[in-house]
């Protein structure tokens, strides 16, 4: 059998896609006022939009809807590989991200983060046969259920062929 004709070890395309539509735990994740302007202090933004002594209910930077969410996932990186039959020694890679916002996330105020598994397709190119992963998590305001907002992102899952 040539290699192109192999089956990848591991789950099938078949047993991939079946995760479609599962659910993550979730969480909740409070922006506390230091790690507000940590966040934006590495993403080189000005002092105007997060300050170390700002006050609470101040906008947090962007960024953070997703460090929020891959925070409170419920599950750690290695558990969801595993959903999918991979690991971390196999090498998976972020593939693509878009946050939609419907408001500022704001220093102080707690969030819930929920979200699925949206999409899985079996993919093969020059450098072998790989899944893409789209899932989605969804911000919301503990307190007064707002939905602040959508991360969707994918990723890439090499497959090693047997």
């Amino acid at each position: 059998m040539s290699e192109t004709a192999r089956e990848p070890a591991g789950m099938s395309a078949d047993d991939v896609a079946a995760r479609i539509g599962r659910a993550f735990p979730g969480g909740e994740f409070t922006v506390e006022r230091w790690f507000a302007w940590l966040l934006a202090d590495a993403a080189l933004a000005g002092p105007e939009t997060s300050t170390p002594g700002g006050p609470v209910g101040e906008p947090a930077h962007p960024l953070l809807a997703w460090t929020a969410a891959t925070q409170a996932m419920g599950v750690t990186w290695d558990e969801l590989f595993s959903w999918f039959g991979s690991s971390a020694d196999d090498g998976p890679m972020f593939g693509e991200h878009e946050t939609v916002w419907h408001a500022p996330m704001r220093v102080g105020r707690t969030y819930l983060v929920s979200g699925e598994v949206t999409s899985a397709d079996r993919k093969s190119g020059r450098s072998g046969v790989f899944d893409v992963i789209g899932y989605v998590f969804r911000l919301h305001d503990k307190e007064s259920g707002a939905h602040v907002a959508d991360c969707w992102n994918s990723l890439i899952l090499p497959r090693r062929l047997s």
